[in-house]
């Protein structure tokens, strides 16, 4: 069966990565539309399936593998992604994304604005916060923002309070798309209609930062990383905003592309931005000047990761894997034996690649540079 989904939220149109992160792949009905419980009050289900089902994303725990995927499923891999355990769950919502900023302690995002929490590797999970504390929290701080705002900042900080409303006026309905941590107690959330919030003690408490984001219009925020200090958010219409190690803001960098852009990876002042139908937008100089890169790809780029020897991977939602050069200004197309739509890819202990996707994990051995 084909399902062909159009999501719309609060009267905006939900931008093509969101839609992604909530399907993924057309022709699979959600499981949870035939429970009663609120999936971010219900455990997921244990099932020996899971490494096999849909997921959205893979991160390092130490030498451990944790990936996340839908209806609230983690698996944990010992052995570089050979064999996997699922962990116990405190939510059955779609997760998208999950980051360990050191071998113990990682945190995982996804539907019903879900914030979950693990202290043993991922071998189980607590929950922060989820939409409804969520709500609470960003009417208060947002309340109190207009209330301090002067004459010339009230419009903003009234349209603020206003967007706040409009996310969270039918329920706790809004994802968080990405997390990052820069060590176990200071990180980041990003999603739908400019939400972000930030905690400086392990996520015990949040505090929102959408008036930190030089974003009137609200663009979704698809994904957050860190290249030489610095913070990168991948946005919509070709914008990535940029936090500038000391700064108070992220501002946006205009790429020239008009498209959305899904990721960004990179290092030692290199960055990519990758998105839609095949585009990769590269810079040499923390944003300033972007130049596009042909891949010859029409797919949707999903994600990406940094190999050992400083290559760029950037997994396809066609099922293909585009290896950089050493610069990245070039990309070879590699298509596995076994493919299908990639979510995201994590480099292993042994050097392999593990992919996430519509069909779980699968191993990879990258071909050596130049081959």
């Amino acid at each position: 069966m084909t399902l062909k989904v159009v999501a719309i939220m609060n009267n905006k149109w939900l931008s093509p990565r969101a839609v992604f992160v909530c399907l993924l792949l057309s022709g699979v009905v959600h499981a949870s539309t035939m429970v009663t419980r609120d999936p971010i009050e219900q455990p997921a289900l244990m099932s020996a399936l899971s490494p096999t089902t849909q997921l959205t994303d893979i991160a390092r725990a130490g030498e451990r593998l944790v990936a996340v995927g839908w209806r609230g499923h983690i698996v944990y891999s010992d052995d570089s992604g050979v064999n996997w355990r699922q962990a116990a769950v405190p939510v059955s919502s779609d997760l998208t994304a999950v980051h360990f900023p050191s071998a113990k302690q990682g945190w995982a995002v996804g539907h019903g604005g879900v914030i979950l929490y693990s202290s043993d590797g991922g071998g189980s999970w607590v929950k922060q916060q989820d939409g409804n504390s969520t709500k609470e929290l960003m009417a208060a701080y947002y309340q109190a923002h207009l209330q301090r705002a002067s004459e010339q900042d009230r419009p903003r900080a009234e349209q603020l309070l206003g967007d706040v409303d409009l996310n969270y006026g039918t329920g706790p309905e809004q994802p968080w798309l990405d997390v990052w941590f820069a060590d176990e107690l200071h990180g980041y959330v990003v999603g739908t209609f400019n939400l972000i919030m930030e905690t400086r003690d392990g996520g015990r408490n949040w505090t929102p930062l959408m008036e930190r984001v030089d974003n009137p219009e609200a663009q979704h925020l698809a994904a957050i990383a860190a290249v030489d200090g610095d913070l990168y958010l991948a946005s919509e219409r070709g914008t990535v905003f940029r936090r500038k190690q000391g700064d108070g803001h992220f501002v946006p960098l205009s790429t020239g592309y008009g498209g959305s852009f899904f990721g960004v990876a990179g290092e030692g002042g290199l960055i990519l931005a990758y998105g839609l139908r095949g585009n990769v937008y590269r810079s040499a100089d923390k944003g300033e000047n972007w130049t596009r890169i042909d891949t010859g790809l029409q797919a949707a780029l999903t994600g990406g990761t940094v190999l050992q020897d400083g290559r760029i991977v950037l997994a396809s939602q066609g099922g293909t894997l585009l290896v950089s050069d050493s610069g990245a200004t070039a990309f070879t197309a590699v298509r596995p034996e076994r493919s299908w739509p990639f979510a995201n890819l994590q480099v292993t202990a042994d050097g392999r690649l593990a992919i996430v996707g519509t069909h779980g994990v699968q191993l990879e051995t990258m071909p050596a540079p130049g081959s």
